[in-house]
């Protein structure tokens, strides 16, 4: 009974993980103390593994174990090996080139803003608006090209 409740927070943790993974929520400073109660738990969940296995307690020794090394090996540690260079113009596509000029956009710019500049441009040119349908095909194509790059 006592498991539940380390294991139901672990699992927690995770699914919060996937959540800022998939871009459903935004990460912000609480997702890196997440990163920090993570790492604090594995090693609490590893005290408490080995105590266990000291005192003859070895089935529930090990899982508190194997917890403790699921929640380190979800934490990142940054450092200059971590850090990804930033992309030059060069390692894009023609394709997405053009897609940034078509929404008016910067070299690189993040998924947010393709949206808004697709959504601002949309209201211009959107055939029920008035209008040109091959604009509006072209400014749909240009997003599409870009937010599928980004997932």
């Amino acid at each position: 009974m006592w498991l539940i409740v380390p294991v139901a927070i672990f699992l927690l943790l995770i699914w919060v993980g996937r959540q800022v993974r998939l871009g459903k929520w935004k990460t912000g400073p609480w997702f890196h103390q997440f990163r920090a109660v993570r790492s604090v738990l594995g090693l609490l969940f590893l005290a408490v593994g080995t105590m266990m296995v000291v005192r003859g307690l070895w089935l529930a020794g090990l899982a508190c174990i194997a917890v403790a090394l699921a929640l380190s090996g979800s934490v990142r540690v940054s450092g200059t090996a971590s850090r990804r260079e930033p992309r030059t113009a060069a390692t894009y596509t023609a394709e997405e080139i053009r897609a940034y000029q078509t929404l008016g956009l910067g070299i690189g710019a993040d998924k947010t803003a393709v949206r808004n500049a697709w959504k601002k441009l949309m209201k211009e040119a959107h055939p029920d608006q008035g209008g040109d349908p091959a604009r509006a095909q072209a400014l749909n194509a240009a997003r599409d090209v870009l937010l599928r790059r980004r997932r």
